[in-house]
């Protein structure tokens, strides 16, 4: 068996190995390749980094999901510059103390780049080690997984650890895998108890998975001329903290298609006084939609209670499905106009602007996001009909029904999620 290519292993430097385990937990080597080469050509080591603004970091991040990730190895710099005098440490003891970095992270940089006999324990090595020694227990429970910590650190030698490791969890993503084992080509078959015993595809004896729990969101791509409007998350914010969005309100479901019980209602309790309203009208602004007005008449009244704009010209724009963790979430986007009035920021948005179309490609964006101002970017001249839209589309006034949606598929991998409710070589600690 031969290690692959992988732009992080042609040299031991701390940081790029930093920056390549960051970037490789719970997402796959093939998604984290480009992102990786092209964050190294942006922040091309510690000094670099540590000298970005957030805004930036995250719009190199963005579409790689599990944005603390980012945020974490922004932080880590900092301290590397302050504490370090910019040199990543060596010692375990260091590595622990910076943002993020957990005992995996610091047992691959200490054995890679500086080649202390460090153990790692990933989910590949997990599947691996639970294979090979035939171990029964839960890896996701602490005596198991002390116990795999303790086995890891066993083998290690003193000679090449940071090869040994690597070897290690380049053999459970590409043979030891966890639904196809192909144990006829594994070098140590002989060697392991699991497939003595037949238990080779059910261990790790890992958890049922958590059901999957749909989501449905609609998004309102309001514009005013050739500007339209986006939010920034605010710091408590459930998802994607400081980061830009189209205003978007989950919905309960796609049957009723009402906004999440209390949020039309919240935002027209706080709406009212700043408007300046009757208290009459505030009340009105602020009623849950009736479940048969459906999701445009829901996120027309959200906007209206929770931002303080009248729309018009409502329309189906798009509607795409991604994933975040166990959710499987619709966004519907409408298109629509609002001539006047100034927007007012309401959670979970810190501020919000209206910004030119073409600025929209500057903004750090959700992956989701980020495919729906791509779309609005692409639309020619009338708002809301896209460049390969037949002619002749079908325009909702703001009380009725709109065409259907055109659908596109996306994966969101990142922290993300259906705003205020929603709390993949995978490289997980409790998943292998």
């Amino acid at each position: 068996m031969s290690q692959r290519d992988l732009p992080w292993r042609r040299a031991a430097d701390p940081y790029a190995v930093w920056v390549s385990e960051m970037m490789l937990q719970q997402t796959q080597v093939a998604t984290v390749i480009p992102y990786y080469e092209r964050w190294m050509a942006r922040f091309p080591d510690v000094r670099a980094l540590a000298r970005a603004e957030e805004a930036e970091v995250l719009h190199a991040w963005q579409g790689l999901g599990y944005y603390r990730r980012a945020r974490s190895l922004l932080s880590g710099a900092r301290a590397v510059m302050e504490r370090h005098a910019g040199v990543v440490p060596r010692g375990i003891d260091e590595l622990l103390a910076l943002p993020g970095v957990g005992p995996y992270t610091a047992g691959a940089i200490a054995s890679i780049a500086y080649g202390l006999p460090e153990p790692v324990v990933d989910g590949n090595v997990i599947r691996v080690l639970s294979r090979l020694f035939c171990l029964t227990g839960d890896p996701t429970k602490a005596g198991p997984r002390r116990e795999l910590w303790a086995l890891a650190k066993a083998l290690i030698p003193e000679e090449a650890p940071g090869d040994f490791n690597q070897a290690l969890m380049e053999l459970g993503a590409t043979t030891c895998t966890p639904q196809t084992p192909r144990c006829t080509e594994c070098p140590v078959r002989g060697h392991c108890l699991a497939r003595r015993a037949g238990r080779e595809l059910t261990l790790p004896a890992l958890p049922p998975r958590a059901k999957v729990t749909h989501v449905t969101q609609a998004a309102a791509l309001i514009t005013r001329g050739e500007q339209v409007l986006v939010g920034r998350l605010a710091a408590d914010a459930p998802r994607w903290s400081g980061m830009w969005q189209f205003p978007t309100v989950e919905l309960t479901d796609a049957a009723s298609a009402r906004p999440r019980r209390g949020a039309v209602a919240e935002a027209g309790r706080e709406g009212t006084a700043a408007r300046g309203r009757s208290a009459a009208r505030g009340r009105s602004a602020a009623r849950e939609p009736r479940g048969d007005e459906g999701a445009p008449r829901a996120l027309a009244a959200w906007v209206e209670a929770a931002l303080g704009l009248e729309i018009e010209g409502l329309t189906a724009f798009t509607s795409l499905t991604h994933h975040v963790t166990r959710y499987r979430i619709r966004l519907e986007a409408y298109t629509c106009r609002a001539p006047r009035g100034a927007p007012r920021s309401a959670p979970p948005y810190a501020e919000l602007r209206f910004v030119p179309k073409a600025a929209l490609e500057a903004l750090a964006m959700p992956k989701a996001q980020r495919a729906l101002a791509t779309r609005l970017i692409a639309a020619r001249g009338a708002e809301g009909t896209l460049d390969d839209e037949p002619s002749g589309r079908t325009r909702a006034a703001p009380n009725g029904k709109p065409s259907g949606p055109k659908r596109t598929e996306g994966a969101e991998r990142a922290p993300g999620s259906a705003q205020r409710k929603l709390s993949g070589r995978k490289r997980t600690q409790g998943a292998p």
